[in-house]
């Protein structure tokens, strides 16, 4: 089955990410452009919900059985760039894989700023569509003395060195999913 990742990425951890699936999965991969890209602006877009909507891809989505789109969750909304794609090409995608790069770790999956509400958003958006989420607490990269460093998180940036343990190990079961599914 066809399969394509898109991705958004500020700090680069989303467009690692969305690069290792794409690269196990041997799948396009493809970045989502918003119209514009001012980091405030994002910001701003994705606290109100609406904005500017994203440059056309360069692949067409309806080629593809699988969509895959890994983006950030910034202060516990689903940013706008991932909405716009979502909302635009709704009729086109035939099977939607959520993944996040974040940094909240899985006590704080329900809180205010947390992954599971944007999960909910998502599904609530694309419906049955909406095939698995997933999150990838960048918490998960970092040795464990430095999980709880909240300076240590917010520096923490993928690569192929702490690409391992947790980490590892939750990207092959979502993999694994998105293969089998």
């Amino acid at each position: 089955m066809k399969t394509l990742v898109v991705y958004y990425s500020k700090s680069g951890n989303n467009k690692f990410l969305a690069g290792k699936i794409a690269e196990k999965l041997g799948s396009d991969i493809e970045q989502i452009v918003p119209r514009l890209n001012a980091f405030a602006i994002q910001v701003l877009f994705s606290l109100i919900g609406k904005g500017m909507g994203i440059k056309a891809p360069a692949h067409s989505i309806s080629e593809y059985e699988k969509i895959v789109i890994c983006v950030p969750i910034w202060m516990g909304k689903l940013i706008y760039p991932a909405y716009a794609f979502i909302t635009r090409f709704l009729n086109s995608i035939r099977k939607l894989y959520f993944v996040t790069c974040c940094g909240g770790d899985e006590s704080e999956k329900d809180s205010r700023f947390g992954y599971n509400a944007v999960f909910n958003r998502v599904r609530n958006i694309a419906g049955d569509k909406c095939t698995l989420c997933e999150a990838f607490p960048i918490t998960l990269a970092l040795p464990e003395e430095k999980r709880k460093d909240s300076e240590a998180v917010m520096k923490a940036h993928l690569s192929d060195n702490n690409f391992t343990g947790d980490f590892l190990n939750r990207f092959n079961v979502f993999t694994d999913k998105v293969i089998e599914n």
